[in-house]
């Protein structure tokens, strides 16, 4: 599946998102080795505590593992687009994805539909799988 394509099923998720607290709604899609596509958003809680939210990457990946796929290809990540800057992933969301694929392709979108693409270790260097 083309970049694009994977950002519009992002774009699509973000529709859905609950960001109580932030207002800053993201969209995932996360694509798996075989081709499925597990979208998902962030959910905030209104109570504030914060082991109760979850970005939309997580979201996605929680899904797919949830059903059995777990070889993860690629993730489109696309943010609230109210400012031109890449909506990249936090640093757990990081973390999480990479206890899965070190090497997963993490695609992201400005407000300007620019795309970059990177491997997920130019985001998260020194991860916790890295034996230094």
């Amino acid at each position: 599946m083309d970049n694009k394509k994977l950002i519009e099923q992002a774009k699509a998720a973000r529709e859905f998102a609950s960001p109580a607290l932030s207002g800053f709604k993201v969209g995932a899609a996360l694509l798996t080795k075989c081709g499925k596509v597990f979208t998902g958003c962030n959910i905030e809680d209104p109570s504030g505590i914060g082991v109760t939210n979850i970005c939309a990457e997580r979201c996605a990946v929680v899904k797919a593992i949830s059903e059995g796929y777990k070889d993860f290809e690629k993730i489109a990540v696309v943010g609230g687009l109210s400012q031109l800057i890449f909506c990249t992933p936090c640093g757990a969301c990081r973390q999480y994805l990479n206890s899965y694929n070190p090497n997963i392709i993490v695609i992201c979108l400005d407000d300007d539909e620019n795309i970059i693409e990177l491997p997920l270790g130019k985001l998260l260097p020194y991860s916790f799988s890295e034996t230094f």
